[in-house]
């Protein structure tokens, strides 16, 4: 197919509008999104149109609150917010699994395998309560110049053709049944879930895997450390009492609960399941809720009950999880947010995804107002920020038939979470995702890792259906690892220069595959330890890793075409924390 050159010439400018953007939808992405253009953009001018007016609730209002370092860095960096969140949300303490506690054991907490964090880690990150956090934005914004219209319906998006400027029509509270209208050189759909321009063009794509989520938020702290009376060494693994700071995940074979505190003494509580072995019918109101955590978290619905944490909400949303065949376009026209992809929810990356979308607009703005913005610029971001959301939902639902299966979660987890540190996030701290040359030079230096993660998330599968429960652990912490931890804060660096990234991106695939040969041997000595004498001591290819070991020498596991590494470090601390006894005495 020849390639179409209309795609390299740039749009034609439109006549005089109302304002260079129009935000339809002020939530989290649209005010961040504006906040983001006018200091990224000198000049612009930017008007947010929303149904809502302030005063916002407090707490009952959005969710979406938890955050990871992707986020917290965009908002505390980007968007200069650092001083704002320190102020007015609590600082997270990461993501904390409790699991199923072992046949015969009370279940309850202390009994139950950990997988967190002891103490706060060294990047801040935060969970917001979404109406504080929104009321202050629109003050922001407004003082940055943004033109905010609250209390407006809007009726129409009419997007112009070849060049022309798009036009928005509304309805304002103020002024009842007068139709008003804004015209934009660009429109972007932040309007959540109602996805108005995805829907409006055809564009929204439903996933296959049906996975639903009910919400509440509880008045109080619900405090997991006072689960467990007295003072225990449960209770000194994570000093000072303060669990509670984590997104706390409860989880069993298909199926986990969050607990979120909120800076605004409220907890935000969620319960997200797969219809495979919940459904959604078992859950979807406020009473089936509070039996279902009755019947599958008793400990946690009696920690509900006895502190008298009343439900101040509720929410429920059936299949949750949607895509889109373009979220961005050279017309000059964007989706954000929920208006344009949503992965699943269990690794907090709502916001990232957020993020991506926002600095791809305000790039892509910049580019235009420059006169160099072509259709190929803006269809290269959209893939990407398409191609993000694809990768974190596939990688996370995986974890669904996993969740009753500790050890291999956990080793997923450290997977997933390490992944993210080598490959997903350090494009955001960099911006390297941005420049298309960067792009592919850093895509370059890491292409061995899909092929490994597609290999290593077989073998997770595999694993959580073969155990044979010969690995078992009461708490791990995964900032212990010490290998992993250094690389966590060596990407984690603003602005590196192209050489640095690429240097890094070699060593962190080489540390990548460390970790899998470490995870694998880590899964024979559970699923097959009469095997495990053959692939000690030695370096292997980490894409050939199988639990089936007659498959060993066809899948070229014993022919690595990597450079050797030592292990030894890393597989000591990680034997370590997964009680790996059986190792050595296979």
């Amino acid at each position: 197919m020849a390639f179409d050159d209309t795609l390299l010439i740039p749009t034609p400018a439109p006549g005089p509008v109302d304002v260079d953007v129009a935000i339809c939808g002020g939530g989290f992405a649209g005010l961040t999104l504006a906040r983001q253009l006018m200091i990224e953009n000198p000049g612009v001018s930017v008007a947010v149109i929303d149904k809502l007016t302030r005063p916002l609730p407090e707490a009952g209002f959005k969710v979406g609150e938890s955050t990871v370092e992707l986020a917290a860095h965009y908002l505390r960096d980007k968007l200069n917010l650092a001083e704002m969140l320190d102020r007015s949300h609590y600082r997270k303490m990461g993501l904390r699994y409790f699991f199923q506690a072992p046949e015969g054991e009370s279940g309850d907490f202390s009994a139950r395998p950990e997988y967190g964090l002891s103490g706060f880690a060294t990047i801040p990150t935060h969970q917001i309560d979404r109406g504080v956090f929104e009321e202050e934005l629109r003050g922001m914004i407004e003082a940055d110049g943004v033109r905010l219209i609250e209390g407006a319906r809007i009726d129409e998006i009419a997007l112009g053709e070849g060049g022309a400027a798009h036009r928005i029509d509304y309805y304002h509270d103020e002024t009842g049944d007068t139709l008003q209208s804004l015209s934009a050189r660009w429109v972007v759909d932040a309007s959540g879930r109602r996805r108005t321009l995805q829907r409006q063009l055809g564009l929204s794509k439903q996933r296959e895997a049906d996975h639903h989520a009910v919400w509440f938020r509880v008045e109080g702290i619900v405090n997991i450390d006072g689960a467990v009376p007295g003072q225990t060494p449960w209770h000194d693994r994570v000093p000072g009492g303060k669990r509670f700071h984590a997104t706390t995940h409860l989880v069993d074979k298909g199926y986990w609960v969050w607990v979120i505190p909120l800076a605004t003494g409220h907890t935000s509580v969620g319960i997200v399941a797969t219809k495979e072995y919940h459904p959604f019918e078992g859950f979807r109101s406020r009473e089936l809720a509070l039996n279902w955590l009755a019947e599958h978290e008793p400990h946690f619905a009696r920690l509900l009950k006895e502190g008298g944490h009343e439900m101040i909400d509720f929410g429920a949303i059936r299949n949750y999880s949607h895509t889109s065949g373009q979220v961005f376009s050279g017309d000059r026209w964007a989706c954000t947010g929920d208006a344009g992809v949503f992965s699943d929810p269990m690794y907090s990356p709502g916001a990232d995804l957020i993020a991506f979308a926002n600095c791809c607009i305000s790039w892509m703005v910049g580019q235009d107002m420059e006169g160099r913005l072509t259709p190929a610029m803006a269809e290269e971001k959209s893939k990407f920020v398409i191609s993000i959301g694809e990768l974190l939902t596939r990688s996370i639902q995986v974890n669904y038939h996993l969740l009753g299966q500790p050890a291999t979660m956990a080793a997923k987890l450290f997977w997933d979470i390490t992944a993210g540190w080598a490959v997903v996030q350090p494009l955001m701290y960099s911006g390297a995702f941005l420049d298309s040359d960067t792009h592919k030079a850093v895509r370059a230096a890491g292409r061995n890792f899909f092929f490994m993660s597609l290999q290593m998330n077989t073998l997770f599968t595999d694993w959580a259906k073969m155990s044979k429960g010969n690995i078992a652990f009461d708490f791990i912490d995964y900032f212990k690892v010490d290998a992993i931890r250094e690389m966590r804060e060596r990407n984690l660096v603003p602005n590196k220069p192209l050489e640095e990234l690429i240097a890094d991106q070699h060593e962190n695939m080489g540390l990548m595959e460390e970790l899998a040969i470490a995870l694998f041997r880590i899964a024979v000595a559970d699923v097959c330890p009469e095997h495990l004498h053959r692939i000690e001591g030695r370096w292997l290819n980490a894409t050939g890793v199988s639990l089936d070991p007659s498959t060993w020498e066809a899948r070229g596991l014993f022919e690595p075409k990597s450079t050797p590494r030592d292990t030894a470090r890393m597989e000591a601390q990680l034997r370590a924390m997964f009680g790996m006894k059986v190792l050595e005495e296979a």
